[in-house]
C-alpha cells in the first residue's frame, strides 16, 4: 500500500512549482507524510512470514563483525561525506566574495587576535574600544580552536571547522539513538539530520557559535547517557562556553535529567553550573563591558517604562495573553512548520518532550523585532535542531513500546520522517546543488564558480599582497571577510578610524553608511589611490592623490 504513494513522486519532485512556495509544499506533505505513515505503518504489520525468514536468513549469513560495525560505519561515512561536501562549497561560497565582514571576519578576526592574546576584542563591531564586543557576545568556546586554526590563520580554517563539526554531530546522535531504538533505525535518524534542510542553510550563513555548538550539545548528551564523565564534561564545558545564549539550552537537558530520573545527580551539577554561567555572563560580566542591543529584539513585549529581560519576564508573567498573541503569527507559524515538518511532528508527539522546544521558544519565537530570528534560513534555527533531533529517538522509543503493534508504528513513523526529509531537502535543501533555490540567510545560493569569479577573486588577493600583513586596515562589506586575518581590521560601515589603508570595491559601495566614509577619504585627498584592480580599489594614507580624481569620476562620488 504505500507504493500507492509513488503517484504523488512527480509533483513533489518537480521543484520549479515549489519554489519560494514554502506555505504550500509544507502543508502539502503534512497530509502527505502522515498519510505516508498510516500506510507504512499498516504495511510493517503485514509483512509475510516467508519475507520475514528470509531477511532473518540474511541476517544470520552476515558475518558478526559486519552486523556490528556497518551502521557506525555507513554514519561515520555520511558524516565525513557531509563536512566535505559543505566545506568544498562553502569555501566557494567564500572565495564568490558572498561572505561578509559580519559575521565572518568578525570571528576570524577574533581568532587571529586570540593568538597573539588578545581575547573578545573586536575592532569591527566596536571600533574605538574593541573590549565593548564582550557586551554583545561571550565567544569563549570560540578559542578551543586556536591550535588548528594556528596551523592555517585564515578565514577557511574556521568555514572548514563548522562544516566538519556539523557533520560530526551525526555521530554521537547516531550513538544516543541506537540504545533507544536500534542500530538501524538510529542511521535513519541520523541520515534525516544530515539532509535537514535548515542546518544546511544555517551551515551557508557565515560562521557563527550556535551551529559549531551543536556538536558539543549533542556530544554531551550522549556522554552522560552513557556515563562517560570526563568526557560529558568536556562537551558540557565547550557548549556552555560557546555563546553566552548556549547555557539556555543546556539548563533545559539538564533539568530533563533531573525531572526524568535519568541520571539526576549529574543533572543536578549541570543545571546549577549551566544557570550559574548564565547569569554571571548576561547580568554580571557582559553588562560591565557595554549596553547590550539584543534586549530590543523583544521590545514589543517590554512592561513600559520597563525595559530589557525583566521587562520580558513581567509581560510573560501578567499578560500571557498579549504574549500569544505576539507569538502566533503567520510568520512564526511558517518558521516552526520549517523546522518540525522535516520531522513528521515527532518531537510533539509526547507532552514531555516539548522541553525540546524551549531554546528556540526563548530564543528565536519570542523576539518581536528581528526578522533572522525566525527565518529558517539563518544561524538561529540551531537553537532548535540539536534539541528536536534528540528528542526524535526519544519518541520513537515511546511509540515502539505502545500496546497493539507498536513496532510496526516506530516504523511507520520514522518512515513518515524520512519521506517528508527527502521531499523537502529535495526541494529546499543543498544536496541537489541547484543555483537559486537553496537559501543561506537571505542569499540564494549558486554553487557553480565561474571564471569572471575566478578573476575577480585573483584581482583581490593581488591588491592583498600590497598590504603589509600587520598594518591595520579598513574594508567594505564582502571584501573584509578575505582580509580578516590580521590583529586590526575595521568595517567601512564604521568609517576608516587610525587605519592607513583601505580596501574597497564599488559594488559595495551602496550602503548607505560605508559611501560618506568612502567619499570623504578620496574627494578630501586623506588617502591616495595605490592600485586599482577589476572593482577593487586599494587605498593609502598620505599616498599620491594624483589617482583620486579619475577614480572619483568612474565611481561616480
Amino acid at each position: 500500500s504505500p507504493l500507492v504513494f509513488a503517484t504523488l513522486l512527480p509533483m513533489l519532485f518537480r521543484y520549479k512549482p515549489w519554489a519560494d512556495k514554502y506555505d504550500q509544499l509544507l502543508g502539502t506533505m503534512i497530509f502527505v507524510g502522515l498519510g505516508f505513515e498510516f500506510v507504512a505503518t499498516r504495511s510493517a504489520r503485514s509483512v509475510p512470514d516467508r519475507i520475514s525468514r528470509w531477511i532473518e536468513k540474511i541476517r544470520e549469513k552476515t558475518p558478526a563483525f559486519l552486523r556490528e560495525r556497518s551502521p557506525l560505519v555507513v554514519v561515520v561515512l555520511a558524516a565525513i561525506g557531509f563536512a566535505l561536501f559543505f566545506s568544498f562549497f562553502m569555501l566557494r561560497w567564500h572565495w564568490k566574495m558572498k561572505t561578509s565582514v559580519f559575521d565572518l571576519a568578525i570571528n576570524n578576526n577574533l581568532l587571529y587576535a586570540g593568538l597573539e592574546g588578545v581575547f573578545n576584542h573586536s575592532p569591527i563591531t566596536s571600533p574605538t574600544d574593541p573590549s565593548k564586543y564582550l557586551g554583545t557576545h561571550a565567544k569563549f568556546g570560540l578559542y578551543l580552536f586556536l591550535p588548528i586554526y594556528a596551523l592555517y590563520p585564515k578565514a577557511e580554517t574556521i568555514i572548514v571547522i563548522q562544516s566538519t563539526l556539523l557533520g560530526l554531530s551525526a555521530i554521537p546522535l547516531w550513538a544516543f539513538a541506537k540504545k533507544r531504538i536500534g542500530a538501524w533505525p538510529a542511521v535513519l535518524v541520523s541520515l534525516c539530520f544530515l539532509s535537514y534542510y535548515p542546518m544546511h542553510s544555517a551551515n551557508f550563513h557565515e560562521v557563527k557559535l550556535v551551529p559549531i555548538a551543536t556538536f558539543f550539545v549533542i556530544a554531551t548528551v550522549w556522554a552522560v547517557d552513557a556515563k562517560r564523565w570526563i568526557l560529558t564534561g568536556l562537551a558540557f564545558a565547550a557548549a556552555c562556553a560557546m555563546r553566552e545564549d548556549m547555557p539556555i539550552g543546556m539548563a533545559v537537558i539538564a533539568l530533563a535529567l533531573v525531572l526524568s530520573g535519568h541520571r539526576p545527580r549529574a543533572g543536578m551539577i549541570m543545571l546549577v553550573i549551566a544557570v550559574a554561567w548564565f547569569w554571571f555572563l548576561r547580568f554580571y560580566l557582559m553588562p560591565k563591558a557595554s549596553a547590550w542591543w539584543f534586549p530590543k529584539m523583544y521590545q514589543d513585549l517590554w512592561a513600559l517604562p520597563d525595559k530589557g529581560f525583566s521587562s520580558v519576564v513581567k509581560t510573560l508573567l501578567t499578560n500571557p495573553f498579549f504574549v500569544i498573541h505576539h507569538l502566533l503569527t503567520k510568520a512564526k507559524v511558517l518558521y516552526v512548520l520549517h523546522l518540525l515538518v522535516p520531522l513528521m511532528f515527532l518531537p510533539m508527539r509526547r507532552f514531555y518532550l516539548w522541553a525540546a522546544f524551549i531554546p528556540g521558544v526563548l530564543l528565536t519565537v519570542m523576539t518581536t523585532d528581528y526578522q533572522p530570528t525566525i527565518t529558517f534560513s539563518f544561524q538561529y534555527v540551531m537553537h532548535w535542531t540539536p534539541y528536536l533531533f534528540l528528542a526524535v529517538p526519544l519518541c520513537l522509543a515511546s511509540i515502539a513500546k505502545t500496546p497493539d503493534f507498536g513496532r510496526s508504528r516506530m516504523i511507520g513513523a520514522l518512515a513518515a520522517m524520512c519521506f517528508a526529509t527527502v521531499v523537502l531537502t529535495f526541494n529546499y535543501g543543498a544536496f541537489p546543488m541547484r543555483n537559486g533555490t537553496f537559501r543561506g540567510g537571505f542569499a540564494k545560493i549558486n554553487f557553480d564558480f565561474t571564471q569572471k569569479e575566478r578573476d575577480r577573486l585573483a584581482a583581490l588577493r593581488e591588491l592583498i599582497s600590497m598590504i603589509p600583513p600587520d598594518a591595520k586596515l579598513s574594508a567594505t562589506e564582502k571584501v573584509g571577510a578575505q582580509v580578516s586575518s590580521r590583529k586590526i581590521i575595521y568595517s567601512m560601515r564604521k568609517g576608516y578610524q587610525d587605519a592607513p589603508y583601505i580596501l574597497a570595491s564599488r559594488r559595495e559601495l551602496k550602503l548607505e553608511k560605508t559611501m560618506p566614509f568612502f567619499k570623504r577619504a578620496v574627494k578630501e585627498n586623506i588617502f591616495g589611490v595605490v592600485a586599482r584592480r577589476a572593482d577593487f580599489v586599494l587605498l593609502k594614507k598620505g599616498h599620491d592623490t594624483s589617482g583620486n580624481a579619475k577614480l572619483a569620476k568612474e565611481w561616480r562620488l
